[in-house]
């Protein structure tokens, strides 16, 4: 009995390494190209259910042994905290924590249970295999970017799956760009040189495979030099300073951040205006400039202790550990170490927990392990002379059943959030065949699967608005059509007003309802005033970009409130002064208010910023010649009234003021029929 269960056991173990092998690969060099974010959301997902399948390879071991066991070590108190660091902020700072769990939370707590759990599962010879194996797929991703830079890389085969074009060059790379790359280099490399290094012997693998490693990392490298192919563009250190010290200025915040999916909105809302005068001032950045400041940002103190507390006692094992396993527990600090001054991502975070994992499995027979057996019972005859031992294995089963329950429910979650960016994915593909219809029917399909994502509802109501307005376009529309229009506005109000209760501090949920209700002014009551209430709250969620305010401004325009348009206009000039568009915008209030000297003075500011070889400049132009002679007729004109002044007689003063007062106050949505017709404009540009 017992040999049988520690063969079923063993089978588990080798299970569990292949499938730790397999993750590995996909999660550096697998894409599966069938959501619009292919790359980050094919390895965030992925993650999560290779975290999920931990869990069922757990609970399918703890049966096989009819016992649950635990491993505990120096590294298993702060990952266990830093899990629970993001958990908690995950789920108290948004009362719907969809977007959290299925973004950078999620993979943080995912990450945490695959080292707690891994280590476990694995035999002891996981540091070497997963080392290898890294090392390997590091010479796998060399020769993919090589043959990227021919192009005749990967991006040849996934373009015609996915519909889009894609660059066949070394800017399109595996791993999503090739400053992951070079770190996933940097690791494996890392990883070789510590096992030489403690070994004293280079290998013929070694020998082979560090020198493609340092070909790649070159290759990399040189492709991230500025005017080169992959060149990127990172978030400011200074700038992610200063958005992490607003972020947690209040207690709340402080303690557990503003939540994992939140970054962005924070970026946005906290940005010191000097990035304006920066070429990224139109970018929001998702990620901090490293990932320190990201955590601070994100998970508040607690967030960023418990993942310094984890790099601390990484550092210690690594003095401390044993010979053999030494090179493993190097390889996991060299993913924090790069952490510590690159932004975080998905493959790195994910590579330093499977490696942790690995490194506890190795060092298994010196820590504490925890075993929760089933008890034994004996029975025994009257007389004494026979018994029966058996084990009450019933309570075993039940928390190894509870095990795979739990982590069978977050499969099921998580199929269901891939399933709708699949449907998602497919409004995309529809909307490049200019097929109205499937694109509606599949946002609708995304936002009934999941609809506890702001994203994919904001997604549904512009498609609902660009169809409305391709409804109401055609000079040929039937009834049933006409009638159409005014629901599908109605759900457009509806999806985005749900965006916005599912992120309240998401401008780009806040900017697509004002959208919506600026396209229904003049059809809708009150349309205005939602449309101005909206764009204000826009507003206060970004407050440093002047194209809401010229947005804003030109309502006012429209409706000849002019003084309130002007003031919109120089806000957004004075937070943007180079920006052209705010000072053109200024300059044709200004006229509007017959404040020529001072529109003028706009328009000059124009020319200064617009290209003299454009179209705009000479328009520009154009209208600064009406504006001077309309300046010099008036200059004219004063200066003739002045020389032609005289005093009046005391009768014509009588007449003149005669009649004067001297206090002057200065879920059924519109369903479509697959014969309807919808222009190729009803396709929104996703």
């Amino acid at each position: 009995m017992e040999k049988t269960m520690q063969n079923r056991s063993d089978i588990v173990t080798n299970i569990s390494l292949l499938v730790f092998v397999v993750a590995l690969a996909v999660l550096v060099l697998g894409l599966f190209p069938f959501t619009d974010n292919f790359i980050v959301q094919s390895k965030t997902y992925f993650l999560f259910i290779f975290a999920g399948l931990v869990g069922l390879l757990f609970a399918l071991k703890s049966m096989s042994k009819q016992a649950i066991s635990l491993l505990w070590s120096p590294l298993s108190l702060p990952v266990l905290l830093f899990g629970g660091s993001m958990l908690a902020s995950s789920l108290l700072t948004n009362s719907y924590p969809q977007e959290s769990l299925l973004g950078m939370g999620g993979v943080f707590i995912a990450g945490s249970v695959i080292t707690l759990l891994g280590g476990v599962l694995l035999p002891k010879n996981a540091g070497s295999v997963i080392s290898k194996s890294l090392a390997v797929i590091g010479v796998l991703l060399t020769v993919s970017s090589a043959l990227q830079l021919l192009g005749y890389g990967p991006s040849k085969l996934i373009e015609p799956l996915l519909g889009l074009a894609l660059p066949h060059t070394i800017a399109f790379n595996l791993t999503g760009s090739s400053l992951i790359a070079l770190q996933v280099l940097l690791v494996a490399v890392v990883g070789l040189i510590a096992t030489i290094l403690q070994t004293r012997f280079i290998s013929k693998f070694s020998a082979v495979v560090l020198p493609i490693l340092l070909i790649g990392i070159a290759l990399h490298g040189w492709s991230l030099l500025p005017g080169k192919p992959a060149t990127l563009i990172l978030p400011s250190l200074k700038a992610s300073w200063s958005v992490a010290l607003d972020a947690i200025r209040e207690p709340r915040s402080a303690l557990i951040g503003v939540g994992p999916a939140a970054y962005a909105n924070a970026y946005l809302k906290f940005k010191p205006l000097w990035v304006n005068a920066t070429p990224t001032w139109n970018i929001q950045f998702s990620q901090a400039a490293d990932a320190p400041l990201y955590l601070l940002t994100i998970g508040g103190f607690v967030g960023l202790a418990s993942w310094l507390f984890l790099l601390v006692r990484m550092v210690s094992a690594s003095k401390q550990g044993h010979h053999d396993t030494r090179p493993f527990i190097i390889t996991a600090l060299a993913c924090g170490l790069l952490q510590l001054f690159l932004p975080s991502n998905v493959i790195i975070t994910g590579l330093q927990f499977i490696l942790l994992a690995a490194y506890l499995a190795s060092e298994v027979d010196r820590l504490t392990l925890f075993k929760l057996k089933a008890p034994s019972l004996s029975l025994m005859s009257e007389n004494a002379q026979m018994t029966q031992a058996s084990k009450a294995v019933a309570p075993i089963y039940l928390v190894a059943l509870a095990f795979a329950i739990g982590f069978g429910t977050l499969l099921f979650f998580v199929g269901k959030g891939y399933a709708a960016e699949l449907a998602l994915h497919r409004g995309t593909l529809a909307a490049q065949k200019n097929d109205g219809i499937a694109v509606y029917t599949n946002h609708q399909q995304a936002v009934t699967i999941n609809p506890y994502l702001d994203s994919l509802r904001r997604q549904y109501a512009l498609t609902n608005m660009l169809i409305a307005a391709a409804l109401s376009n055609k000079t040929d529309a039937t009834e049933k059509e006409k009638a159409q229009v005014g629901e599908l506005l109605q759900q457009a109000v509806r999806e985005a007003r749900s965006a916005t209760a599912l992120d309240p501090t998401d401008a780009q949920n806040w900017a697509v309802l004002s959208q919506i209700y600026q396209n229904m002014i003049g059809v809708a009551d009150q349309a205005q005033e939602f449309t101005v209430q909206s764009y204000v709250t826009t507003i206060e969620n970004d407050p440093t970009n002047p194209a809401l305010r010229i947005s804003l401004g030109g309502i006012f325009l429209s409706q000849e409130q002019f003084a309130q348009a002007a003031t919109l206009f120089q806000q957004a000039a004075e937070i943007k002064p180079d920006y052209a568009n705010a000072h053109y915008n200024l300059a044709v209030a200004l006229m509007k208010l017959n404040q020529f000297v001072q529109a003028r003075a706009s328009y000059q500011q124009v020319l200064a910023l617009v290209d003299p070889a454009s179209e705009d400049y000479t328009l520009i132009t154009k209208e600064l010649e009406s504006v001077e002679k309309i300046i010099t007729e008036q200059t004219a004109a004063a200066s003739a009234s002045a020389s032609q002044a005289k005093t009046p007689s005391i009768t014509d003063q009588t007449v003149s003021r005669a009649g004067q007062d001297p206090l002057q106050p200065a879920d059924n949505d519109v369903q479509f029929s697959p014969e309807a017709n919808l222009e190729s404009s009803a396709a929104p540009a996703l």
